[in-house]
Parts: C-alpha cells; sequence; structure tokens
C-alpha cells in the first residue's frame, strides 16, 4: 500500500464532507474509522468521486472490502490488494466520463414522429404535516437525525383525507388548465408504489372523473420511475381521442409505521401526493412542453437493493440498503441524463434543468455534482414533501417558480432497478 494512495483517500475525504457541508479541517489518518468521518450520504459522495478516480463502478469498491467500510488504512488495504487505484493519484478522471457498468442504458429507437405534448400539470398535497421533530421523536431518532441523515425537513401525509379524492381533483384540475373537456380524453394512466386502493384503481379513477366508456384505463409499476413509463407508454398509444391523462397517486403512510428500528427509518423518508399531467398530440397553447423524448431502462441485478416484506404483526416494512442503492442510482441517473442529452446532440451544460426523483432530500446536490451543474439547477420537492414515489417528477415540476425555458430532463430511477429519463421543451 502506497503513501500516495492514503492521501489521495483522505483527500476524497475532506472533499466530500465539504461538499456536504461539513467541516473539511478534521484529524484524519490511516487509524480513523469512516464511521467517525462520514455519514451515510457523505460517503456515497465519497464512493462517487473515488469510483471515477479509478475508472471502476463503486460497487468493485464496495466488493473489494465486502461492504464493510472500517478505517481508511483499512480501505487502501483492500484497493490495493484488489489492484484498483486511481488512474493518477491526486487527480480525478472527469466526472462527465461514464464507466462501465449494468446500468448502462442501451441507445433506444428513434423517437415516434407523431408529436407529443405535456399540456398542463397538476398536483394535490396532504393537508398534514409532520415535521421532522415529530418523525424524529416517533422513531426514537436524536434531535436533527431525519434532516442530517435524509435532508428532510417535514413530510406531507394524507390522514384522514381521500386519496383517491385528491388524484382526481388533479385530474381534474389537470384538465382544466388545459383547457380540455373530460370527453376528449381516449385513455388514461395510472401510476403507483403505494396505491390507496390495491384492484380496480385505474378504473375508480375513471369512473371519478367520468371519462367516456371507451376511454382505455391502464395501470403501471415502476414504483419510483413510475411516471416516466406512463409517460413512455403515453407517447405510443393510439388513443380514440386527442389526449392521455396520466395520474400519479401515493399513500405510503397507509401502509408503512414509524416506529423504532430500521423499518420505521426508512418508512420516515416518504411522503404522499398525487398529481397529473395532461399529454396531446398538438401544442394546445404557449406553455406546453414539447416532450421529445423517453428512455427507459431495468436490471434486475439491483432488486434486492430494495426489499419489502410484510412483519408477523402485520405491518408492511420497507427494507433499504440505502448506501449502495444511492451509489447505484445517483451513477444511473447520472450516466442516463448523458446518454439522453447525448442523443440528441446536447451537452449537459445546454440544459436550463435536470427534475430528478429525489429518493432523499440530498440527492439533488449529489447529483449536481455529478453533472457540474450547479445546484439550483437541479430540482426536487423531497426536503419538503418526503419522498413522494412515481408523484415526485411532476410534483416537482409543477412546483418551479416560472416556466423554465429550454431544454429540461426528467429523471429517477425505481425498485427493481428500473430507471429512465424525458427530454422536454418550451418554446
Amino acid at each position: 500500500m502506497s503513501s500516495s494512495l492514503l492521501t489521495h483517500l483522505l483527500e476524497r475525504v475532506r472533499e466530500a464532507r465539504r461538499n456536504l457541508g461539513a467541516d473539511d479541517d478534521v484529524s484524519a489518518d490511516a487509524n480513523t474509522r469512516f464511521a467517525d468521518l462520514l455519514d451515510s450520504m457523505a460517503m456515497v459522495e465519497f464512493l462517487l468521486a473515488l469510483g471515477d478516480d479509478c475508472g471502476v463502478p463503486p460497487e468493485r469498491i464496495e466488493q473489494a472490502v465486502q461492504q464493510r467500510f472500517g478505517t481508511v488504512g483499512e480501505l487502501a488495504a483492500a484497493l490495493h490488494a484488489a489492484g484498483i487505484a486511481p488512474t493518477s493519484v491526486g487527480q480525478s478522471a472527469p466526472r462527465s466520463a461514464p464507466t462501465a457498468g449494468p446500468a448502462v442504458m442501451q441507445e433506444s429507437p428513434a423517437p415516434v414522429a407523431r408529436g407529443c405534448w405535456l399540456a398542463a400539470t397538476a398536483v394535490q398535497l396532504p393537508d398534514t404535516v409532520q415535521t421532522a421533530r415529530h418523525v424524529n421523536e416517533q422513531i426514537h431518532r436524536p434531535f436533527g437525525w431525519l434532516e442530517d441523515h435524509a435532508g428532510i425537513r417535514q413530510r406531507l401525509v394524507w390522514g384522514e383525507q381521500d386519496p383517491l379524492t385528491a388524484a382526481a381533483a388533479a385530474a381534474r384540475d389537470c384538465l382544466d388548465r388545459a383547457p380540455l373537456p373530460a370527453a376528449d380524453v381516449g385513455a388514461l394512466v395510472v401510476t403507483s408504489e403505494a396505491p390507496p386502493l390495491l384492484a380496480g384503481l385505474a378504473a375508480a379513477l375513471h369512473h371519478r372523473l367520468g371519462l367516456p366508456p371507451d376511454a382505455v384505463a391502464l395501470e403501471v409499476g415502476g414504483a419510483c420511475n413510475g411516471f416516466l413509463t406512463a409517460l413512455w407508454l403515453a407517447r405510443q398509444i393510439q388513443a380514440p381521442r386527442p389526449a392521455t391523462l396520466l395520474i400519479a397517486v401515493e399513500a405510503p403512510s397507509r401502509y408503512l409505521s414509524l416506529e423504532p428500528g430500521p423499518a420505521g427509518e426508512a418508512a420516515a423518508l416518504f411522503g404522499d401526493g398525487a398529481a397529473a399531467c395532461l399529454i396531446t398530440g398538438q401544442a394546445s397553447a404557449a406553455e406546453c412542453a414539447s416532450v421529445a423524448d423517453v428512455v427507459l431502462g431495468a436490471d434486475g441485478s439491483g432488486g434486492p437493493l430494495i426489499q419489502i416484506e410484510r412483519s408477523p404483526s402485520g405491518p408492511i416494512a420497507v427494507h433499504l440498503r440505502g448506501q449502495a442503492l444511492s451509489v447505484r442510482a445517483l451513477k444511473t441517473m447520472a450516466r442516463t441524463v448523458r446518454t439522453l442529452a447525448d442523443k440528441h446532440r446536447l451537452q449537459v451544460a445546454d440544459l436550463a434543468a435536470v427534475v430528478v426523483h429525489g429518493g432523499n432530500g440530498r440527492f439533488p446536490g449529489l447529483l449536481a455534482r455529478q453533472l457540474d451543474l450547479a445546484p439550483e439547477r437541479v430540482i426536487s420537492r423531497t426536503a419538503a414533501t418526503g419522498n413522494l414515489g412515481s408523484a415526485s417528477l411532476p410534483v416537482a415540476w409543477a412546483a418551479l417558480p416560472a416556466p423554465v425555458k429550454g431544454p429540461v430532463m426528467w429523471t429517477a430511477v425505481g425498485a427493481g432497478l428500473t430507471w429512465g429519463a424525458a427530454l422536454l421543451e418550451r418554446r
């Protein structure tokens, strides 16, 4: 093990602390434990940077230490034994250079020729606000834990509100904004990872909205990537009428309990919400955004990173391999954005904004550094709502203070793992 490798690791530790807002003037040596230097998301930042330096996926680094990060010196020794080293110690590889790995998006077919426009977006969020302080008390974590650990200041939950009523209200508002009558909707596509109705969700919303009987009602999965899956499908549908209505409705608070322990800590990340988007074949208003392309991908080897099970007492528990999942998700989203931008002869710097699904509130800053973008150009509402699953992208889009001109990318990673990106533009 060379002293230069150890020096490089310590410098990357200081950089990760600095990027996440911690004091970078920290005393550390080969015997210092990572647990005393970096929290979980700072460790994600560290692994992403080190993977770029060494020209390997971050998973290779995790495998070298068998997913157990002890001291800085132990990591240096493990990397040396595995033959992993920075290409130029002390100098990182360019962040924009994608690395090989199972989550590389393959070239997709050319976009469909017919027009596709996002004509309107509307959101319905719960009235009940649970502050981070309340959540920390419920899961028996210290003051400031949720804010520091996940960058979430509060989450929104339905409480006594009916999620289906809220989802229908979002859809009606969306139609009013277009404006377009319900009779012009030829297809309804509903997505949810925590549905308020376990069977017949799309049919129930179809009925509440009074859509024509021959307007198809579809449900798609994809978890947090579900809205991009629905948007991809909307571009392919040949419906009997000119508009397709997309609805995302999430109610994880109905299934996941805030309680002490890992399951409760995972539950604390999620919030409730509903959103609707109207897709048309023609631009109906100046604020319409063209949907130039949507790409999707999947890699089932990432399935174990998110596991759901029912406990003996009844509640559903989500088990997240948080650090590994965050590394994989951020690397995949950055790579997908670059690939789609390159396909359309764009530079990432040309993007007016990147709307990102936030697994937690610290994702936007991490992705911004992966893409070499200013933090304010990577948009998410997770810090103020909790992880809204499939609704996170339209909620973030609708929250933009003014219509964004120029190309915008949406991107997400969902359970499975699945992922995707969409290229939109207001002209």
